[in-house]
């Protein structure tokens, strides 16, 4: 009768090996749909190697050969032995360049609809930030693209997404420009010589307005952590200029 304990080391060494199949993986194609539960116990893990393998790296000097620094590189050893040359030489050469002060962060979990069979297993896509594939970079785009079509001004929360998208990317305002002018065209039907949409479709898409108008240039822009869903009120202030704590709704009134 096998021992218990021999097979929970296999299921531990099996979940491990899946993990850096993942991590190269990510790496290698910078965006990965799995199963939810796969990637969020495997986002710690790959965080913790591409920010070992950075600062490694910073260590060693570059004007080494290349598959001297892979090797020198401690923190590659982590990856399987016929992913540590290709993956490796692609943080040295281009993830380096990408994050040069990035110290956590590199990824990001978005989730998806679930997987279409018998189990509906809840599905997500876990990507490397400021990639060209980046999913989010493009859900954002598409949603500027649209209010801009509709004339409407960028709520906070957009205008939030598009700052952090755009912050540590190179040439992030420009490429997210041509990203939203893509969007134009093939989401919305957009003909740039005409400057209007030219799919009856898309035009009555477009009639579909926020609910709430009043965060897209009214009275409530400019405060993002005012609440979309329950209409909040800012509280009393006394003579002293103190704000009056609301008595509790629990307590029972005299």
């Amino acid at each position: 009768m096998p021992a218990l304990q021999k097979f929970h080391a296999n299921v531990a060494r099996h979940a491990k090996s899946i993990d850096k199949n993942l991590c190269a993986n990510l790496i290698r194609h910078e965006y990965i749909v799995t199963t939810r539960a796969k990637a969020k116990r495997a986002q710690p893990t790959i965080e913790a190697f591409l920010a070992d393998a950075l600062k490694t790296n910073e260590s060693i000097s570059q004007e080494i050969p290349l598959n001297q620094r892979i090797v020198s590189n401690r923190a590659l050893n982590y990856l399987q032995p016929p992913d540590k040359f290709e993956v490796g030489g692609k943080i040295i050469q281009e993830l380096a360049e990408r994050y040069p002060t990035r110290r956590s962060g590199f990824t990001r979990i978005i989730k998806l609809e679930p997987r279409l069979g018998e189990d509906k297993a809840p599905m997500s896509v876990i990507e490397l930030v400021d990639s060209e594939y980046e999913v989010k970079f493009w859900f954002t785009a598409k949603i500027v693209a649209r209010l801009q079509l509709q004339n409407l001004p960028l709520d906070d929360i957009t205008q939030l997404n598009v700052n952090k998208l755009t912050k540590f990317r190179k040439g992030g305002e420009e490429a997210f420009a041509e990203a939203v002018e893509t969007c134009k065209v093939e989401f919305f039907k957009y003909d740039p010589e005409t400057g209007s949409v030219t799919d009856e479709a898309a035009k009555k898409n477009l009639e579909n307005l926020p609910t709430n108008l009043e965060y897209y240039g009214g009275s409530l822009s400019g405060t993002l952590l005012a609440s979309k869903k329950f209409k909040t009120q800012p509280r009393q202030k006394q003579e002293s200029g103190e704000s009056v704590i609301p008595p509790s709704p629990f307590l029972a009134k005299e």
